[in-house]
């Protein structure tokens, strides 16, 4: 496990904040703590001050090396100073299993004697600022804050304790042998990451659960890979209950076992009318047996969050009868497998359509919706994902071009663009260049 640190400053009833740029690979478009990654380096230093004998020599050398990269902040000099009131470890974060990289991350809470200039640097932080523990909270409330779960801890205590010194517990509380963990990183939009048949390099597919009291409480693409998940996801159900299932598309990732979740719950599935065809298509006129089927199309009120009505959106491209949801104030937009932010969406034959997929990336960047959530992967602050993934399509679409004109078969395209690309992928890339042709207007098969 690798090691990180946070550094949580307080002045009074203020605590200072960032916004981390959404370009970032790591939490981006997050309201989050200043600090980062311990360096190789950091494990020579040593300090004598009497508020940090207690603390490991490198964390304090990393949190002194991070709040001077980031925002200008010398720690060491305030110490020397007397401005620092306070150091205390409000305690440790531990990245959950399901992660593909894990963390160890102490938080220590820095109490100032007065604010210091601040520097941020602008190519990690979008925004930073002092903002009361209260204030912060009830913005998360609200929905307007994108957190991970120890910074929703630390905020929530500190809002209704300032001198806490600690933070119990700081990490998202379940049991790992029979359940599944459940996130809220934006409030009322819980997130599960359950076990799915999906693609390398991702794991698991993002099960959504949102609906405000009395509104349907839907739970969207339940597709656990096998009984185990099965089971830890019907635990976890009994914490978080539901009261209907939609389905996005129907690749397999998105689906598996959910009709069987409908029909042990006595819960209705919906979905789009294509993705019911190619359902009982590819998996048997009874695969939707004993379940109730509602039928979704474009601008369907499917539940509501913080007062807000959930609308259906039609993104057709990756999938014919792909449907995303969003809140009518665009606070968040679920795009499913429009973009994601491990690996590359698959274009698949016949279902899939170029000239579609592009259209609908521009539309949900017309929108400007504050979050997106992708099918795999945490979500992302603003828009930059989907204005890349546009930008990456568009450049490929000019090699293929290219290479056709120069008399390049499609196995000699993929070799030229995908040089390296795991065999197993081949075949996925091959139909991503030969959906470009189509849309070129060079291939008709």
């Amino acid at each position: 496990m690798r090691e990180a640190v946070s550094a949580v400053l307080v002045h009074a009833d203020e605590l200072f904040v960032v916004r981390r740029q959404p370009h970032l690979l790591a939490f981006p478009g997050y309201i989050a703590f200043p600090g980062g990654k311990v360096d190789a380096e950091d494990a020579e230093y040593a300090f004598d001050h009497p508020l940090l004998r207690e603390f490991p020599g490198y964390q304090v050398r990393a949190l002194c090396r991070e709040l001077f990269e980031e925002l200008g902040f010398d720690l060491e000099l305030a110490l020397a100073r007397g401005e620092v009131r306070s150091i205390s470890l409000l305690g440790t974060a531990i990245t959950p299993r399901f992660a593909a990289v894990r963390f160890s991350v102490p938080h220590y809470k820095i109490e100032l004697q007065r604010k210091p200039e601040i520097r941020p640097d602008g190519e990690e932080i979008a925004w930073a600022d002092w903002v009361s523990g209260s204030a912060l909270w009830q913005q998360f409330k609200a929905g307007k804050a994108l957190m991970v779960a120890p910074t929703q801890c630390i905020v929530r205590t500190l809002a209704s304790d300032r001198s806490a010194q600690r933070v119990d517990p700081i990490n998202i509380v379940y049991d790992h042998e029979t359940e599944l963990p459940y996130l809220e990183l934006i409030k009322g939009v819980g997130l599960i990451p359950v076990p799915s048949m999906t693609l390398p390099p991702a794991t698991s597919t993002n099960a959504l659960r949102m609906g405000d009291s009395g509104y349907p409480v839907t739970l969207v693409d339940p597709s656990p890979k096998d009984r185990e998940s099965y089971e830890k996801l019907l635990k976890t159900l009994n914490k978080y209950p539901i009261n209907q299932i939609l389905i996005t598309h129907h690749h397999r990732d998105h689906h598996q076992q959910a009709p069987d979740i409908a029909r042990q719950l006595s819960i209705p599935l919906r979905c789009s009318a294509r993705t019911r065809q190619r359902l009982e298509a590819s998996y048997g006129a009874d695969y939707l047996q004993g379940v109730a089927v509602a039928l979704i199309q474009e601008g369907d009120v499917i539940t509501r969050w913080q007062g807000v009505p959930v609308r259906a959106h039609y993104l057709p491209g990756h999938d014919d009868g792909l449907m995303g949801l969003a809140p009518e104030n665009n606070a968040w937009f679920m795009v499913s497998d429009l973009v994601q932010t491990q690996g590359s969406v698959v274009i698949p034959e016949p279902e899939g359509e170029m000239r579609a997929y592009l259209n609908s990336l521009q539309r949900v960047i017309s929108l400007k919706p504050k979050v997106i959530i992708p099918a795999h992967g945490l979500p992302a602050g603003e828009t930059w994902l989907l204005e890349q993934v546009y930008a990456h399509r568009m450049e490929r679409e000019r090699q293929v071009e290219s290479l056709h004109r120069m008399g390049k078969d499609i196995d000699e395209m993929v070799a030229s663009i995908y040089g390296g690309l795991d065999k197993k992928l081949l075949p996925l890339a091959r139909q991503n260049v030969r959906q470009h042709l189509r849309k070129l207007g060079f291939y008709t098969e």
